[in-house]
């Protein structure tokens, strides 16, 4: 099947038409229809990915955008096909329906490079392009380099790739080259470092710190986790040298977690520990606070990730430090 970007446009152009004509005949309901686009959003997901729609119509209702869904087809022989639509809701408490503008194109892997020349016409003008790669064989295509060099910001997930590890190697070489990229395996951890800095925050610690000389990130699965590499390198980067980070594996029949964080002294520790679900807690000295925290789908990391369209230095320092062998 060929599709050409003029055809899906005038697909979008003609869903507006009829929004409009529809508002005109409900105008007594309602306030009319708003269409909202605020950037362009590419989205890559493998075919039957539908849990990547509901974390897509979710972001929607923050950052409006002309979404353009990227499946990779099962039937790696499959042609490009292609479809345009519109996404509306109507906030609780308002009458007027906002509508986002979608475009879908598949094909197999084999075809799946012919995409790269339909995307250009198909963005959306002078708005930035965010692209949240959500599929591993997308990933390790030869197209993921031209869909990426598209955007002013690339979303990917390492925890989901088979070896983590060189994809961490990669980010680190695109954050060098001046590229800017996000990864949610570090966007899970953000409850941690905050808990961690508002700790230390909190407590008399300057002589603490100072003789400061192990810190340990327990951890209740092997292989050892990306998330883990992450912290172990942010707490290298923020308590300086002169401390040992030691991943440490405490064999627990539990899904995989982060179980303790522990700050040591020769004469003192204090320590961060999963309480129960949801609930973790800090012990300096006899004193015990507790933390809440909540479990984010993906569409609300994504939504963090969003909020930053610039380099994070702190984010490459510790990609820098995890890459390391």
């Amino acid at each position: 099947m060929i599709v050409r970007p003029e055809t899906l446009l005038k697909d979008l152009s003609g869903l507006w038409t009829q929004l409009g004509k529809e508002e005109t005949e409900g105008s007594e309901r309602s306030a009319g229809v708003l269409r909202a686009v605020t950037m362009t959003f590419l989205l890559g997901v493998d075919e039957g990915d539908d849990s990547a729609n509901e974390a897509l119509a979710q972001l929607m209702h923050e950052h409006p955008s002309r979404a353009i869904v990227l499946k990779l087809a099962k039937d790696s022989s499959a042609e490009i096909d292609g479809r345009a639509f519109a996404t509306c809701w109507m906030p609780f408490g308002r009458r007027q329906q906002i509508c986002c503008e979608q475009i879908e194109l598949s094909a197999g892997a084999d075809h799946f490079t012919d995409t790269l020349s339909l995307l250009r016409g198909l963005m959306a003008p002078d708005l930035p392009v965010v692209f949240w790669c959500r599929s591993a064989k997308l990933f390790a295509h030869p197209a993921f380099q031209g869909l990426a060099a598209f955007a002013d910001k690339v979303i990917i997930d390492s925890r989901s790739h088979p070896e983590p590890i060189k994809t961490v190697r990669f980010i680190d070489a695109e954050l060098k080259a001046g590229r800017l990229y996000g990864d949610l395996t570090w966007t899970r951890l953000t409850r941690w470092r905050e808990t961690v800095a508002t700790l230390f925050e909190r407590m008399d610690c300057k002589e603490f710190m100072e003789s400061m000389n192990r810190a340990e990130v327990q951890y209740t699965h092997l292989p050892e986790p990306m998330a883990v590499g992450y912290l172990s390198a942010w707490l290298r980067s923020a308590l300086g040298d002169h401390v040992a980070v030691q991943p440490i594996h405490v064999p627990e029949d539990v899904p995989w977690q982060i179980r303790e964080l522990k700050f040591v002294t020769p004469q003192a520790e204090v320590s961060i520990d999963r309480a129960e679900k949801g609930i973790v807690e800090s012990h300096v000295r006899d004193f015990t606070t507790r933390s809440v925290f909540e479990v984010l789908d993906e569409a609300r990391l994504v939504r963090e990730e969003l909020s930053i369209l610039g380099q994070d230095p702190i984010f490459a320092r510790t990609v820098e430090l995890a890459s390391i062998p």
